[in-house]
């Protein structure tokens, strides 16, 4: 096995694009519809997404 680091900067214009880009419908962003998770269940969110290859992203709910 070989591994490699990876350092992720900070882009406003890269973002702003990207936010472009989702809002015209040119990328959809998949979202595991079947359920949302609490923060506090992060690990059993992970769990559920190596265990079972959900499709889309799954989602934590944060409380503000």
């Amino acid at each position: 096995m070989r591994t490699s680091g990876l350092l992720v900067e900070p882009d406003a214009t890269a973002l702003a694009t990207i936010a472009g880009l989702v809002d015209s419908g040119t990328v959809r962003v998949e979202v595991e519809v079947e359920r949302t998770f609490p923060l506090e269940q992060a690990a059993e969110a992970h769990q559920l997404g190596e265990a079972s290859g959900t499709r889309g992203k799954l989602v934590l709910e944060v409380a503000r």
